[in-house]
Protein backbone atom coordinates (compact mmCIF):
# COMPACT_ATOMS: atom_id res chain seq x y z
CA UNK A 1 0.00 0.00 0.00
CA UNK A 2 2.58 2.26 0.89
CA UNK A 3 5.05 1.20 -1.80
CA UNK A 4 2.42 2.10 -4.63
CA UNK A 5 2.57 5.86 -3.07
CA UNK A 6 6.60 5.92 -3.82
CA UNK A 7 8.82 6.29 -7.09
CA UNK A 8 8.54 3.29 -9.25
CA UNK A 9 12.52 2.95 -9.22
CA UNK A 10 12.42 3.51 -5.29
CA UNK A 11 9.51 0.77 -4.62
CA UNK A 12 11.58 -1.21 -7.01
CA UNK A 13 14.30 -1.22 -4.49
CA UNK A 14 12.35 -1.42 -1.08
CA UNK A 15 10.89 -4.89 -3.26
CA UNK A 16 14.50 -6.26 -3.91
CA UNK A 17 15.54 -5.49 -0.47
CA UNK A 18 12.42 -7.07 1.33
CA UNK A 19 13.18 -10.01 -1.03
CA UNK A 20 16.43 -10.75 0.00
CA UNK A 21 15.97 -10.43 3.70
CA UNK A 22 13.02 -12.74 3.47
CA UNK A 23 15.22 -15.58 1.54
CA UNK A 24 18.16 -14.81 4.16
CA UNK A 25 15.84 -15.87 6.89
CA UNK A 26 14.57 -19.44 4.28
CA UNK A 27 18.33 -20.08 3.67
CA UNK A 28 19.39 -19.97 7.46
CA UNK A 29 16.26 -21.77 8.67
CA UNK A 30 16.19 -24.88 10.46
CA UNK A 31 14.56 -26.48 7.30
CA UNK A 32 17.19 -26.21 4.98
CA UNK A 33 16.62 -26.53 1.47
CA UNK A 34 17.10 -30.06 0.02
CA UNK A 35 15.89 -32.47 -2.76
CA UNK A 36 13.91 -34.85 -0.86
CA UNK A 37 11.20 -34.63 2.01
CA UNK A 38 10.02 -31.14 3.80
CA UNK A 39 13.35 -30.11 2.57
CA UNK A 40 12.24 -30.61 -1.28
CA UNK A 41 8.68 -28.90 -0.24
CA UNK A 42 10.81 -25.61 1.26
CA UNK A 43 12.78 -25.55 -2.19
CA UNK A 44 9.89 -25.81 -4.40
CA UNK A 45 7.65 -23.15 -2.41
CA UNK A 46 10.80 -20.83 -1.96
CA UNK A 47 11.55 -21.13 -5.42
CA UNK A 48 7.71 -20.17 -6.68
CA UNK A 49 7.70 -17.07 -4.36
CA UNK A 50 11.29 -16.25 -5.37
CA UNK A 51 9.47 -16.16 -9.22
CA UNK A 52 6.29 -14.78 -8.27
CA UNK A 53 7.82 -11.83 -5.94
CA UNK A 54 10.22 -10.92 -9.02
CA UNK A 55 7.37 -10.81 -11.63
CA UNK A 56 5.25 -8.51 -9.00
CA UNK A 57 8.47 -6.57 -8.27
CA UNK A 58 8.78 -5.74 -12.32
CA UNK A 59 5.21 -5.64 -13.79
CA UNK A 60 3.29 -4.16 -11.25
CA UNK A 61 -0.13 -3.94 -11.92
CA UNK A 62 -3.02 -1.54 -9.93
CA UNK A 63 -6.15 -3.09 -11.77
CA UNK A 64 -6.60 -6.75 -11.26
CA UNK A 65 -5.26 -9.59 -9.68
CA UNK A 66 -2.76 -11.28 -11.88
CA UNK A 67 -1.06 -14.98 -11.41
CA UNK A 68 2.16 -14.00 -9.32
CA UNK A 69 -0.50 -13.04 -6.87
CA UNK A 70 -1.99 -15.94 -6.14
CA UNK A 71 1.01 -18.04 -6.51
CA UNK A 72 2.70 -16.00 -3.63
CA UNK A 73 -0.21 -16.43 -1.57
CA UNK A 74 -0.36 -20.36 -2.03
CA UNK A 75 3.48 -20.99 -2.11
CA UNK A 76 3.92 -18.57 0.42
CA UNK A 77 1.28 -20.26 3.00
CA UNK A 78 2.84 -23.81 2.35
CA UNK A 79 6.69 -22.71 2.80
CA UNK A 80 5.35 -20.23 6.04
CA UNK A 81 3.77 -23.75 7.45
CA UNK A 82 6.65 -26.03 5.90
CA UNK A 83 9.63 -23.30 7.54
CA UNK A 84 7.42 -21.50 10.59
CA UNK A 85 11.14 -19.93 11.91
CA UNK A 86 11.12 -18.12 8.57
CA UNK A 87 9.43 -15.00 7.38
CA UNK A 88 7.82 -16.63 4.86
CA UNK A 89 4.03 -15.63 6.28
CA UNK A 90 5.70 -11.73 4.51
CA UNK A 91 4.38 -13.95 0.60
CA UNK A 92 1.19 -13.93 1.76
CA UNK A 93 1.04 -10.78 3.26
CA UNK A 94 2.15 -9.08 0.09
CA UNK A 95 -0.04 -11.06 -1.76
CA UNK A 96 -3.29 -10.20 0.10
CA UNK A 97 -2.95 -6.71 0.41
CA UNK A 98 -1.50 -6.60 -3.35
CA UNK A 99 -5.09 -7.91 -4.07
CA UNK A 100 -6.58 -5.24 -1.67
CA UNK A 101 -5.59 -2.70 -3.90
CA UNK A 102 -6.20 -4.23 -7.08
CA UNK A 103 -9.64 -5.86 -6.86
CA UNK A 104 -13.18 -5.28 -4.92
CA UNK A 105 -13.09 -7.05 -0.99
CA UNK A 106 -14.72 -10.30 -2.51
CA UNK A 107 -12.31 -10.97 -5.08
CA UNK A 108 -9.28 -10.23 -2.61
CA UNK A 109 -10.57 -12.27 -0.10
CA UNK A 110 -10.52 -15.08 -2.53
CA UNK A 111 -6.75 -15.28 -2.23
CA UNK A 112 -6.84 -14.51 1.95
CA UNK A 113 -8.64 -17.59 1.79
CA UNK A 114 -6.15 -19.33 -0.75
CA UNK A 115 -3.20 -18.24 1.19
CA UNK A 116 -5.28 -19.49 4.91
CA UNK A 117 -6.20 -22.83 3.57
CA UNK A 118 -2.41 -23.53 2.29
CA UNK A 119 -1.32 -22.44 5.43
CA UNK A 120 -3.51 -24.57 7.63
CA UNK A 121 -2.55 -27.69 5.17
CA UNK A 122 1.29 -27.20 6.29
CA UNK A 123 0.35 -26.62 9.32
CA UNK A 124 -1.51 -29.48 9.82
CA UNK A 125 0.81 -31.64 7.87
CA UNK A 126 4.15 -30.58 9.71
CA UNK A 127 2.10 -31.03 13.18
CA UNK A 128 1.92 -26.66 13.47
CA UNK A 129 0.60 -24.79 15.96
CA UNK A 130 -3.22 -24.07 15.59
CA UNK A 131 -3.47 -20.61 17.40
CA UNK A 132 -0.86 -19.32 14.98
CA UNK A 133 -2.61 -20.51 12.07
CA UNK A 134 -5.98 -19.16 13.96
CA UNK A 135 -3.08 -15.60 14.62
CA UNK A 136 -2.37 -15.38 10.83
CA UNK A 137 -5.62 -15.59 9.59
CA UNK A 138 -7.06 -12.84 11.52
CA UNK A 139 -3.73 -10.96 10.19
CA UNK A 140 -4.44 -11.77 6.40
CA UNK A 141 -8.02 -10.86 6.70
CA UNK A 142 -7.18 -7.06 8.51
CA UNK A 143 -4.29 -6.53 6.01
CA UNK A 144 -6.96 -7.56 2.85
CA UNK A 145 -9.19 -4.82 4.61
CA UNK A 146 -7.11 -2.15 5.09
CA UNK A 147 -6.07 -2.67 1.83
CA UNK A 148 -9.08 -2.17 0.33
CA UNK A 149 -9.88 0.69 2.34
CA UNK A 150 -6.59 2.26 0.52
CA UNK A 151 -7.66 1.41 -2.99
CA UNK A 152 -11.26 3.02 -1.89
CA UNK A 153 -9.86 5.74 -1.02
CA UNK A 154 -7.36 6.01 -3.98
CA UNK A 155 -11.10 5.21 -6.35
CA UNK A 156 -12.55 8.61 -4.54
CA UNK A 157 -9.63 10.34 -4.98
CA UNK A 158 -9.56 9.41 -8.66
CA UNK A 159 -13.29 10.67 -8.94
CA UNK A 160 -12.69 13.49 -7.54
CA UNK A 161 -10.20 14.59 -9.81
CA UNK A 162 -12.16 13.56 -12.54
CA UNK A 163 -15.10 15.75 -11.76
CA UNK A 164 -12.81 18.62 -10.65
CA UNK A 165 -11.64 18.49 -14.72
CA UNK A 166 -15.01 17.95 -15.67
CA UNK A 167 -16.09 20.90 -13.80
CA UNK A 168 -13.30 23.04 -14.92
CA UNK A 169 -14.33 22.30 -19.15
CA UNK A 170 -18.10 22.95 -17.93
CA UNK A 171 -16.66 26.06 -16.58
CA UNK A 172 -14.76 26.90 -19.41
CA UNK A 173 -17.30 25.78 -22.00
CA UNK A 174 -19.91 28.36 -20.07
CA UNK A 175 -17.61 30.86 -20.24
CA UNK A 176 -17.24 30.52 -23.99
CA UNK A 177 -20.78 30.48 -24.49
CA UNK A 178 -20.65 33.64 -22.18
CA UNK A 179 -18.48 35.52 -24.19
CA UNK A 180 -20.03 34.49 -27.92
CA UNK A 181 -23.92 35.56 -26.54
CA UNK A 182 -22.05 39.14 -25.40
CA UNK A 183 -19.93 39.38 -28.80
CA UNK A 184 -23.17 38.71 -30.61
CA UNK A 185 -25.24 41.36 -28.30
CA UNK A 186 -22.36 44.04 -28.89
CA UNK A 187 -22.66 43.26 -32.87
CA UNK A 188 -26.54 43.52 -32.61
CA UNK A 189 -26.32 46.68 -30.99
CA UNK A 190 -23.77 48.13 -33.55
CA UNK A 191 -25.45 46.88 -36.75
CA UNK A 192 -28.65 48.62 -35.33
CA UNK A 193 -27.07 51.95 -34.58
CA UNK A 194 -24.64 51.97 -37.56
CA UNK A 195 -27.12 50.63 -40.36
CA UNK A 196 -29.95 53.02 -39.31
CA UNK A 197 -27.71 56.13 -39.16
CA UNK A 198 -25.72 54.95 -42.00
CA UNK A 199 -29.03 54.11 -43.88
CA UNK A 200 -30.25 58.22 -43.58
CA UNK A 201 -27.32 59.72 -44.11
CA UNK A 202 -26.61 58.08 -47.01
CA UNK A 203 -30.40 58.62 -48.69
CA UNK A 204 -29.35 62.43 -47.45
CA UNK A 205 -26.32 62.51 -49.61
CA UNK A 206 -27.65 61.00 -52.24
CA UNK A 207 -30.55 63.41 -52.62
CA UNK A 208 -27.73 66.11 -51.82
CA UNK A 209 -25.83 64.91 -54.82
CA UNK A 210 -28.87 65.07 -57.12
CA UNK A 211 -29.66 68.77 -56.24
CA UNK A 212 -26.32 69.51 -57.17
CA UNK A 213 -26.49 67.86 -60.02
CA UNK A 214 -30.12 69.46 -60.72
CA UNK A 215 -28.68 73.05 -59.83
CA UNK A 216 -30.76 73.63 -56.90
CA UNK A 217 -30.51 76.67 -54.68
CA UNK A 218 -28.03 76.79 -52.32
CA UNK A 219 -31.09 77.14 -49.56
CA UNK A 220 -32.12 73.90 -50.08
CA UNK A 221 -28.90 71.93 -50.54
CA UNK A 222 -27.51 73.61 -47.44
CA UNK A 223 -30.81 72.30 -45.50
CA UNK A 224 -30.06 68.69 -46.94
CA UNK A 225 -26.80 69.01 -45.37
CA UNK A 226 -27.75 70.30 -42.16
CA UNK A 227 -30.02 67.21 -42.17
CA UNK A 228 -27.50 65.16 -42.44
CA UNK A 229 -24.99 66.93 -39.91
CA UNK A 230 -27.89 66.25 -37.43
CA UNK A 231 -28.53 62.49 -38.65
CA UNK A 232 -24.87 61.80 -37.72
CA UNK A 233 -25.09 64.12 -33.94
CA UNK A 234 -28.27 61.67 -33.78
CA UNK A 235 -26.21 58.31 -34.36
CA UNK A 236 -23.99 59.54 -31.93
CA UNK A 237 -26.45 59.92 -29.36
CA UNK A 238 -27.70 56.25 -30.18
CA UNK A 239 -24.20 55.24 -30.23
CA UNK A 240 -24.25 56.43 -26.82
CA UNK A 241 -27.69 54.90 -25.84
CA UNK A 242 -26.53 51.30 -26.78
CA UNK A 243 -23.51 51.79 -24.77
CA UNK A 244 -25.53 52.33 -21.75
CA UNK A 245 -27.98 49.60 -22.70
CA UNK A 246 -24.71 47.42 -22.67
CA UNK A 247 -23.84 48.80 -19.46
CA UNK A 248 -27.30 47.19 -18.06
CA UNK A 249 -28.42 51.39 -17.95
CA UNK A 250 -32.56 51.19 -17.52
CA UNK A 251 -33.97 53.01 -20.93
CA UNK A 252 -37.52 54.01 -21.51
CA UNK A 253 -38.21 53.15 -25.49
CA UNK A 254 -41.25 55.74 -25.79
CA UNK A 255 -39.39 58.99 -26.54
CA UNK A 256 -37.26 56.66 -28.55
CA UNK A 257 -39.60 55.41 -30.61
CA UNK A 258 -41.38 58.52 -31.34
CA UNK A 259 -38.09 60.72 -32.15
CA UNK A 260 -37.65 57.61 -34.33
CA UNK A 261 -40.89 57.79 -36.26
CA UNK A 262 -40.29 62.09 -36.67
CA UNK A 263 -37.33 61.26 -38.31
CA UNK A 264 -38.80 58.95 -40.92
CA UNK A 265 -41.29 61.17 -41.30
CA UNK A 266 -38.54 64.03 -41.78
CA UNK A 267 -36.20 62.22 -43.61
CA UNK A 268 -38.49 60.89 -46.01
CA UNK A 269 -41.31 63.12 -46.50
CA UNK A 270 -43.70 60.36 -45.89
CA UNK A 271 -46.96 59.80 -44.26
CA UNK A 272 -45.75 57.69 -40.69
CA UNK A 273 -48.05 56.98 -37.95
CA UNK A 274 -47.16 56.16 -34.25
CA UNK A 275 -49.47 54.71 -32.12
CA UNK A 276 -48.85 53.89 -28.54
CA UNK A 277 -51.34 52.50 -26.00
CA UNK A 278 -50.97 50.62 -22.29
CA UNK A 279 -48.57 51.28 -19.56
CA UNK A 280 -45.00 52.67 -20.67
CA UNK A 281 -43.79 51.54 -17.60
CA UNK A 282 -43.68 48.18 -19.32
CA UNK A 283 -41.55 49.50 -22.55
CA UNK A 284 -38.21 49.74 -20.10
CA UNK A 285 -35.14 47.35 -19.69
CA UNK A 286 -34.29 44.61 -22.28
CA UNK A 287 -38.31 44.81 -23.17
CA UNK A 288 -38.30 48.42 -24.10
CA UNK A 289 -34.94 48.07 -25.65
CA UNK A 290 -35.64 45.67 -27.76
CA UNK A 291 -38.81 47.07 -28.88
CA UNK A 292 -36.96 50.17 -29.96
CA UNK A 293 -34.26 48.81 -31.59
CA UNK A 294 -36.81 46.45 -33.69
CA UNK A 295 -38.76 49.40 -34.87
CA UNK A 296 -35.05 51.15 -35.87
CA UNK A 297 -34.43 48.32 -37.99
CA UNK A 298 -37.63 47.56 -39.77
CA UNK A 299 -37.85 52.09 -40.28
CA UNK A 300 -34.17 51.21 -41.67
CA UNK A 301 -35.53 48.33 -44.25
CA UNK A 302 -38.30 50.16 -45.30
CA UNK A 303 -35.78 53.49 -46.40
CA UNK A 304 -33.97 50.45 -48.15
CA UNK A 305 -36.50 48.82 -49.56
CA UNK A 306 -39.34 50.26 -50.21
CA UNK A 307 -38.46 54.23 -49.97
CA UNK A 308 -41.64 57.10 -49.85
CA UNK A 309 -43.39 54.38 -48.32
CA UNK A 310 -46.15 55.25 -45.89
CA UNK A 311 -45.94 53.55 -42.66
CA UNK A 312 -47.82 53.06 -39.47
CA UNK A 313 -46.07 51.97 -35.84
CA UNK A 314 -48.38 50.56 -33.22
CA UNK A 315 -47.27 49.22 -29.72
CA UNK A 316 -49.75 47.72 -27.28
CA UNK A 317 -47.92 47.57 -24.49
CA UNK A 318 -50.56 45.95 -22.22
CA UNK A 319 -52.02 46.98 -18.94
CA UNK A 320 -52.56 43.65 -17.13
CA UNK A 321 -49.85 41.51 -15.37
CA UNK A 322 -50.27 38.63 -18.21
CA UNK A 323 -51.00 40.86 -21.34
CA UNK A 324 -47.68 40.69 -24.21
CA UNK A 325 -45.74 43.41 -25.48
CA UNK A 326 -47.02 43.52 -29.13
CA UNK A 327 -45.19 46.00 -31.90
CA UNK A 328 -46.44 46.23 -35.38
CA UNK A 329 -44.49 48.11 -38.19
CA UNK A 330 -46.64 48.11 -41.49
CA UNK A 331 -45.45 49.54 -44.69
CA UNK A 332 -47.50 50.47 -47.85
CA UNK A 333 -47.01 52.27 -51.04
CA UNK A 334 -47.39 56.20 -50.89
CA UNK A 335 -50.23 57.85 -52.71
CA UNK A 336 -47.45 60.05 -54.18
CA UNK A 337 -45.25 58.12 -56.72
CA UNK A 338 -42.54 56.90 -54.28
CA UNK A 339 -38.77 58.13 -54.96
CA UNK A 340 -36.40 55.56 -56.25
CA UNK A 341 -34.04 53.53 -53.96
CA UNK A 342 -30.58 54.97 -53.45
CA UNK A 343 -27.80 53.08 -55.76
CA UNK A 344 -26.94 50.18 -53.63
CA UNK A 345 -28.71 50.89 -50.60
CA UNK A 346 -31.40 47.67 -51.26
CA UNK A 347 -28.27 45.69 -51.28
CA UNK A 348 -26.20 46.38 -48.40
CA UNK A 349 -25.49 44.56 -44.98
CA UNK A 350 -25.74 41.05 -44.68
CA UNK A 351 -28.76 40.16 -44.03
CA UNK A 352 -28.19 40.49 -40.10
CA UNK A 353 -30.91 42.73 -39.52
CA UNK A 354 -33.76 40.48 -39.84
CA UNK A 355 -31.74 38.01 -37.72
CA UNK A 356 -31.00 40.31 -35.29
CA UNK A 357 -34.45 41.45 -34.30
CA UNK A 358 -35.56 37.39 -34.17
CA UNK A 359 -32.48 37.45 -31.91
CA UNK A 360 -33.83 40.44 -29.28
CA UNK A 361 -37.34 38.20 -29.49
CA UNK A 362 -36.15 34.92 -28.76
CA UNK A 363 -33.67 36.12 -25.77
CA UNK A 364 -37.02 37.54 -23.85
CA UNK A 365 -39.16 34.61 -24.73
CA UNK A 366 -40.89 36.38 -27.63
CA UNK A 367 -41.48 35.98 -31.18
CA UNK A 368 -40.77 38.18 -34.03
CA UNK A 369 -42.32 37.09 -37.54
CA UNK A 370 -42.23 38.95 -41.11
CA UNK A 371 -43.26 39.05 -44.40
CA UNK A 372 -45.21 40.79 -47.33
CA UNK A 373 -48.60 41.57 -46.63
CA UNK A 374 -50.72 42.93 -49.70
CA UNK A 375 -48.11 45.51 -51.42
CA UNK A 376 -46.37 46.37 -48.18
CA UNK A 377 -43.91 44.65 -45.62
CA UNK A 378 -45.53 43.84 -41.71
CA UNK A 379 -43.30 42.98 -39.02
CA UNK A 380 -44.94 41.78 -35.53
CA UNK A 381 -42.72 41.60 -32.60
CA UNK A 382 -44.77 39.66 -29.50
CA UNK A 383 -42.81 39.71 -26.23
CA UNK A 384 -43.83 38.30 -22.98
CA UNK A 385 -44.32 40.70 -19.80
CA UNK A 386 -40.98 41.97 -18.57
CA UNK A 387 -42.06 40.05 -15.45
CA UNK A 388 -41.98 36.77 -17.15
CA UNK A 389 -39.28 37.13 -19.19
CA UNK A 390 -36.82 34.03 -18.47
CA UNK A 391 -33.61 36.06 -19.39
CA UNK A 392 -31.84 38.40 -16.59
CA UNK A 393 -31.12 41.81 -17.20
CA UNK A 394 -27.70 41.40 -16.83
CA UNK A 395 -25.96 39.92 -19.19
CA UNK A 396 -22.24 37.95 -18.11
CA UNK A 397 -19.26 39.52 -19.41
Amino acid sequence: MVLSRLDRRLATVIRVVALVLISWSVLHSRHHLSGSGRGLVVTVCFVACVVAWLAWTIWPNEHRITPDVYVLAVAGGVLAGAAPDTAASAFVFVAVASAGRRAELPRAFVVVALGALALGSAVLAYDGNGVGLLAYTLGFIATALAASTSRQSRVRAEQAELLLAQTQRSHEEQLRTARLEESTRIAREIHDVLAHTLAGLTIQLEATSSLVEQGADRDTVLARVQRAHALAREGLEETRQAVGALRGESVSASAGIEALVADYRASVDAPAELTVDGDPARLTGQTGQAVLRVVQEALTNVRKHAPGAEVSVAVHAGHNPGDDVVLLVQDRPSASRPAPAPAGLADSGGGYGLQGMRERAALLGGTLDAGAVGDGWRVELRLPPPKAAAVPAEQIR
